[in-house]
């Protein structure tokens, strides 16, 4: 294991990792835009340069791995200008929509802006602006504003590195490239949205989030994802007892840094308070109505459960012992072929609870006449004709 000085921290850090990851091992904050830890290494933001004793010029921290007793530097003065200038080169273009943009709050540039750049721009000219890409709609889930990009080409990355549908790439030359579309294609890939997650500024949006609410103002819990089978790691953020939506959380034996675009947008139905009815033959009762009649069907023993399986494990064993007729709704499926290196991006089975309806060898209802019925619903699967009273 390598050891090394960053700052006058020694680090003991593991064969091959970057400075940007080694200095973070002892709490050192490397700022980067391009660089991601589940993408490939491009080097061209710039803005993580750092001296290393030993060589002549900066090196991008990102590019750059540990070596036996190697010396960084990461907050010289000589870096300190260098960083500045390159955030004065990336702001020179960059419109000021913080106040309108939905990345306010949570953008990089407005960080770095905060903690690396000059006082003051030096810049008196127009702008550029990409008068027809200010609100493009990229594919079904994704807005982009082109004047917001600062091309540090993570987008392109993750539709080909990750997602393995290459839909985005950098289009024309100089101050007037963009990141665009191939042709006759959209960004529709089932991880998607992943897009807007990584992209440092607000260039890349969800259409679901936009305009919204503030982040600041939401609060966050530690969640797993309820759409399938795979348990995505995520965060939901919510206000006022209000679901706006949910982030992937970071577990590398799971979901690592993604969540698809299905198991994103699964939430609505949880802010519908419609779900909480109680049914009875089709019409709506209160609860102390509900109960009794369910009291009384129970009690002649006429009754057949039907779960489904985005039910807990403690609810499809409580009803496994509680009922003597009782069957599952059977979940779509679905076989995403897809050339990620992510096994866990495939999944079969669009939701979260097969299993244990399998454990406890529950059957499938195929149509089976049932006198009675006490259904326990969920809006993301799919209803069949039930024959029987519900």
């Amino acid at each position: 294991m390598p050891r090394l000085i960053i700052d006058g921290k020694e680090v003991d850090a593991p064969e091959g990792i970057n400075l940007v990851e080694a200095a973070a091992i002892v709490g050192i904050k490397i700022p980067t835009f391009c660089y991601h830890p589940a993408l490939s290494i491009v080097g061209q933001c710039r803005i993580c340069l750092v001296e290393v004793e030993g060589i002549p010029k900066l090196q991008p921290a990102c590019a750059t791995f540990v070596k036996e007793g190697m010396i960084v530097h990461t907050n010289t003065e000589r870096v300190k200008k260098i960083r500045a200038q390159v955030m004065e080169f990336l702001l020179i273009n960059h419109p000021l929509d913080c106040p309108i943009c939905d990345q306010a709050g949570e953008c990089d540039l407005q960080d770095f802006c905060e903690e690396y750049s000059f006082p003051k721009s030096r810049y008196l000219e127009e702008k550029r602006v990409y008068k027809n890409e200010e609100r493009r709609a990229l594919g079904p889930y994704v807005f982009q504003n082109q004047n917001r990009c600062i091309h540090c080409s993570r987008c392109i990355r993750f539709c080909e590195e990750i997602a393995g549908t290459g839909e985005l790439t950098f289009a024309k030359r100089g101050h007037r490239m963009l990141v665009d579309l191939h042709p006759s294609m959209e960004l529709s890939n089932p991880w998607s949205s992943c897009t807007a997650d990584i992209c440092p500024v607000g260039a890349l949006t969800l259409r679901d989030f936009r305009f919204k609410e503030r982040v600041w103002n939401l609060e966050t819990g530690e969640s797993i994802c309820p759409h399938c089978g795979i348990g995505c790691n995520i965060y939901i953020q919510h206000r006022s007892g209000k679901i706006y939506r949910f982030l992937p959380r970071l577990n590398e034996d799971i979901n690592y840094f993604w969540l698809c675009d299905k198991g994103r947008f699964s939430y609505k139905w949880m802010n519908d308070s419609h779900h909480f009815d109680f049914l009875v033959n089709g019409e709506v009762e209160d609860y102390e109505k509900a109960k009794e009649k369910f009291k009384e069907i129970y009690g002649k023993g006429k009754l057949t459960a039907l779960i489904n399986p985005f039910a807990t494990i403690e609810e499809i064993y409580l009803l496994k012992e509680r009922f003597s007729s009782i069957y599952a709704l059977k979940p779509e499926t679905e076989e995403r072929k897809i050339k990620s290196k992510y096994v866990w991006l495939k999944s079969k089975n669009l939701a979260p609870n097969c299993s244990s309806i399998e454990y406890f060898k529950i059957p499938y209802y195929n149509g089976e006449n049932l006198e009675n019925v006490f259904l326990i619903y969920n809006p993301l699967i799919k209803l069949p004709q039930i024959n029987g009273k519900v």
